[in-house]
Order: structure tokens, then sequence, then C-alpha cells
């Protein structure tokens, strides 16, 4: 497939990004689309359904974990290129349903390789033949009292269902239905933090400590009173001892 014939769409919630993504792309010839969030996206996929589709994770309303594993489902075809600054390397992170990954601030030259491999192979997903793909899904709100938990839609009978969460964490889980019994992968979407670079270690601080007066010597060793010379009488002091006497 050409690149005149590609559609790409980007999902990127930083304006800024999105605007220079759109910019570099469409001057390589693409026809490009974008949306700030999911739930756009979602509704452009609907009108014409995209050939790549490369979209960041960390975003609000329908984050992109959420996008991603909807997209999977429904638009099995499309090829996805997943792209942000919480994870690092040029592997697909565990669980997320992408054919390739991003990791942001690391150059353009990897991602336009990317968007290539998505040109060549055109409507063909390599995720959908290797593993399944579990739902990232939101923590409900909840009243005070309440525990946490999610709201899951068994894959096999469609039916919802509330499953309580007892650790609030990304890592993928396996539960299963209270209808049909049916297998269900599933992991929470949080707000994954970008990674920063190791900051240097900080000495710890130490409080001043007070100076440490020696005690005289006599006080260390009593035994070294009585061998310390004893100073001459003076016709003062004689004098002073004789006055007490009277």
């Amino acid at each position: 497939m050409s690149k005149s014939d590609l559609n790409l769409l980007i999902v990127e919630d930083e304006p800024n990004t999105r605007y220079l993504l759109t910019q570099i792309f469409t001057m390589r010839g693409l026809t490009v689309r974008s949306a700030e969030e999911g739930f756009a996206a979602l509704h452009m996929i609907r009108s014409a359904t995209p050939d790549i589709l490369l979209s960041d994770l960390n975003m609000p309303g329908m984050s992109g974990f959420e996008l991603l594993s909807v997209v999977r489902r429904l638009y099995p075809r499309i090829h996805v290129i997943a792209t942000s600054g919480a994870y690092s390397g040029s592997s697909v992170p565990q669980g997320i349903a992408a054919d390739g990954f991003h990791e942001k601030a690391s150059g353009m030259a990897t991602l336009l390789e990317l968007i290539d491999v998505g040109a060549l192979f055109g409507h063909t997903s390599f995720y959908s033949l290797r593993t399944p793909t579990p739902l990232w899904i939101g923590l409900e709100s909840r009243m005070p009292f309440e525990s946490n938990h999610v709201l899951l839609n068994c894959p096999a009978c469609l039916r919802p269902f509330r499953q309580t969460v007892e650790e609030i964490n990304a890592e993928i889980r396996e539960t299963s239905c209270r209808y049909c019994g049916g297998k269900v992968d599933y992991a929470i979407a949080l707000a994954v933090q970008p990674l920063t670079s190791t900051t240097k270690p900080q000495p710890a601080r130490t409080e001043p400590q007070p100076d440490i007066i020696e005690p005289p010597l006599e006080a260390r060793d009593p035994m070294l009173i009585s061998s310390q010379p004893r100073p001459a009488s003076t016709p003062y002091a004689h004098r002073t001892r004789n006055a007490l006497r009277a």
C-alpha cells in the first residue's frame, strides 16, 4: 500500500504534539486525522476506519489503554502503534493491545520506521495473531464506606458484572464471569507517570553536633588527685588558717 493511500489516525491529548505529528505525516503524503481522546477517536473510526492508529496511552476521558482494547476487539485489522513517556524501550509493554511501541522523546526516527511498517503491511495486525487482549477499564466512583470495584463486560456472554478490587495497580488480572463462568482478563487503566532521568542522590542532612568538652584529668581518674603536687603555702594562707583556729 502506497503512502498516498494510507489513512492515519493520531490520538493525542497534548495540542502541540498532536499538531506537530499531523503536520509531519501530512507532509510525508499520508491522509491524517487527529483526536484528543479515546471517545472522539472511536467516533472517527466509526465514520472511516483508518489503516494505522497512533495513540497515546495516558489521556483524559477514555485512555489509550481502554481505546486500544476496544479497537482490538471491534476493529482487529487496524495496525496499532502505542506511544507513551511512561515506558522505555521499543518493545510493546505487557498487556498493551498494539503492534508497535514508540517511546516519547526518543526521536522521530523510530516512529517513522513504525509508520513505514504499517504502510508496508496495510490492514494487518500482528497483535491479534499472537495473544488475547485484556480488558482495560477504570475504577468506578464509590462512597467512602464502599470498597473499590470495577464494572466488567464478559466477552463470552456480554453481560456486565461488578468485580471488587483489593489492590490498586495496573497488573493484568483474571476472574470468572458470574453468569456463564467464562474467563475474563482485565487490568485497571491507571495514570502512569512518565519516566524521568535518575537524579543523583542527595547527601543525608546531618545535624550539627555540640562541642564535646573534655572533663579535667582529675575527674577522669581520681587516683591522679593524690599524685598532683600541692601548691606551696603562702603567708596569707597561713594567717587565714590561724584565724580560723582561734
